[in-house]
């Protein structure tokens, strides 16, 4: 195997896989300058993904191309929706942050099955996605000589996005 396609498969696959964690460190990185240990991020992503994976399998058919940023969108509606436990438990109920992070990362993976068992008549797990968020390439940033097909060909847009909103907050 060629030593570019190596690298081109290496690229893209870890701005793929790595566009949540930037999400979520950016949230955590808000999180601490507001005063609050965000421990339960883990959780809070798990959530959203569950969410945008069942908002993805339910209303695929219907919306098609759409559906993935519309599944961020709830994915996204969802993790808010459980981080206000967390908010909750703090701010009203004064309880340790570090306490109700871990609660939220307990339960999260095991909420997730349990609907997922719920929803998927005792599946352990979803059915594969129809419509994935799709990678793209760039076309004329692909062009450069030797850097061009490894980080502008076949890779994430919302890899790029989390990392141009990364690199443009000051104090992040």
């Amino acid at each position: 195997m060629d030593l570019q396609v190596i690298l081109l498969t290496l690229v893209s696959t870890t701005l793929v896989y790595s566009a949540p964690l930037i999400f979520t460190a950016i949230g955590g990185a808000f999180s601490e300058h507001s005063g609050i240990v965000n421990v339960g991020l883990e959780g809070i992503m798990v959530m959203g993904a569950f969410a945008g994976s069942v908002f993805n399998l339910t209303f695929g058919k219907e919306l098609g191309g759409l559906t993935p940023w519309l599944g961020l969108i709830a994915g996204g509606v969802v993790g808010v929706l459980f981080s206000l436990i967390h908010a909750v438990a703090t701010i009203n109920w004064r309880t340790d942050h570090i306490i109700s992070g871990t609660v939220l990362n307990l339960m999260a993976p095991a909420l997730g099955v349990y609907l997922t068992r719920l929803l998927y008549e005792g599946r352990g797990q979803t059915a594969i996605l129809q419509h994935p968020l799709s990678t793209t390439t760039i076309p004329l940033l692909s062009k450069i000589p030797v850097i061009g097909p490894i980080f502008f060909t076949k890779t994430s847009v919302v890899a790029y996005l989390a990392l141009s909103y990364r690199f443009s907050v000051r104090g992040c």
